[in-house]
């Protein structure tokens, strides 16, 4: 008997026409393989879709997708994650659990004593256990694993397969996904298997009492991160496990997605005539044809802004010559003549105060009131307003100018004086 373990595919997170085609493709390219490879059912941890509800050409993919697993009869089995929860059910996995090409594996009951318990599902061919949580944002699915009732599910006999979606710190993770981490203690002992989702890197590995935690990691890309971890080399794909009455095998399965070129420069000490000249020279020496570039720029300038760092030029050039994508990372770069001074807090708020206390200092302009605590509270207002969220069914040619008139509102301007 065997399944599969897929994770973090991400549905809908790219925008550019050539990265959700590979994106699609990929996803594709998995399930195709299951239903060759005859899997007696899939696992997906979270994180299926980027947002709950994606937009209309993601969700008519994904109903064709999960309809040919569907005629294959093998059952999917699947938490929600960080990004695809809703905690009213609202969300297109509830859809496609609906219709029954899915089924979610959450049952939880909250008692009086405010424990949580889980009931087990079980696969009527292999007759396999599976349970899990879901995960929620910012970390806050860790108190729902400190109230759950783990003596119950090490109890129960049999073949036991684990949902869950989150970092977990007793591993060895990537850097990238660090944050919201919880001990593996919280997790029932004596499962089979633990299908994690969120970490976007395969990890496997054994605990005394936690045989087989794996994180399968993402099939192609969520973040810039993954796209450079891509061109250095990252193998992606999902896993094949292998199990009678225990796990016999798990085996990850790379995926290829497509061709990478990436040119990095470093800027300590330099300026930014200097790197520019680099990146056009870099440029020049690669074939750029159908593939994803990355540029990563990082250092510190000796003198002059980060924005005198002009990509533009190099991105032009790289299009001309049919790169498929120009992908851009500047965030690792700073310069002398304006560093931002890092700072503590209790708490998110706090933080955000004390960073704008500690930087303040350094701005230079005409309006001196604004270099106090007036403009420590203008700053953190308009932070909170340029973080807003786009608002159920709100286009992006209504969010942004909701968000850019209420930032106006915030500066005491109309959109005239703008």
């Amino acid at each position: 008997m065997k399944f599969a373990h897929l994770s973090d595919v991400h549905l809908g997170f790219q925008k550019h026409e050539s990265l959700q085609k590979i994106e699609q493709q990929v996803f594709e390219k998995i399930l195709n393989q299951c239903i060759s490879s005859k899997v007696d059912f899939i696992l997906i941890p979270g994180d299926l879709f980027h947002v709950n509800i994606p937009e209309m050409r993601v969700q008519k993919f994904a109903f064709s997708m999960f309809r040919k697993v569907y005629d294959a009869k093998i059952p999917i089995y699947v938490v929600y994650g960080s990004h695809d929860f809703s905690p009213v059910s609202n969300s297109v996995i509830d859809l496609l659990a609906e219709v029954g090409y899915i089924t979610k594996v959450t049952q939880a009951k909250s008692h009086e004593d405010s424990t949580i318990s889980l009931e087990c599902l079980i696969d009527p061919k292999t007759g396999a256990k599976i349970t899990g949580l879901s995960g929620l944002k910012v970390g806050k699915d860790r108190e729902w694993y400190e109230k759950l009732d783990r003596d119950n599910l090490e109890a129960e006999s049999g073949f036991k397969i684990f949902l869950f979606h989150g970092g977990i710190s007793d591993m060895k993770t990537d850097s990238s996904m660090d944050g919201d981490q919880m001990p593996l203690s919280l997790l029932p002992k004596g499962f089979s298997y633990y299908a994690g989702g969120h970490m976007h890197k395969f990890n496997h590995q054994s605990f005394d009492g936690y045989a087989n935690v794996v994180y399968s990691g993402t099939p192609f890309a969520g973040y810039h991160a993954d796209l450079e971890d891509n061109a250095n080399g990252q193998k992606r794909g999902f896993v094949l496990v292998e199990f009678e009455d225990t796990v016999k095998s798990v085996e990850f399965v790379e995926i290829e997605n497509i061709t990478y070129e990436i040119i990095e420069v470093d800027a300590n000490n330099r300026k930014a005539e200097s790197i520019n000249q680099e990146l056009l020279e870099k440029t020049k020496d690669i074939d750029p044809a159908e593939k994803v570039v990355i540029i990563k720029v990082k250092g510190e300038l000796t003198s002059g802004k980060t924005a005198d760092v002009d990509i533009s030029l190099v991105r032009d050039n790289l299009n001309e010559r049919n790169a498929m994508v120009v992908n851009v990372s500047k965030n690792g770069l700073t310069s002398k003549e304006y560093s931002i001074t890092k700072a503590k807090g209790a708490n998110k708020e706090e933080i955000e105060t004390n960073v704008f206390s500690e930087n303040i200092g350094q701005l230079r302009f005409d309006y001196p009131e604004l270099l106090s605590d007036e403009g420590i509270k203008l700053a953190k207002k308009l932070l909170s307003e340029l973080g807003q969220p786009v608002l159920i069914n709100e286009k992006k040619n209504e969010y942004i100018p909701r968000i850019r008139d209420n930032a106006l509102g915030i500066l005491g301007l109309d959109d005239d004086a703008s």
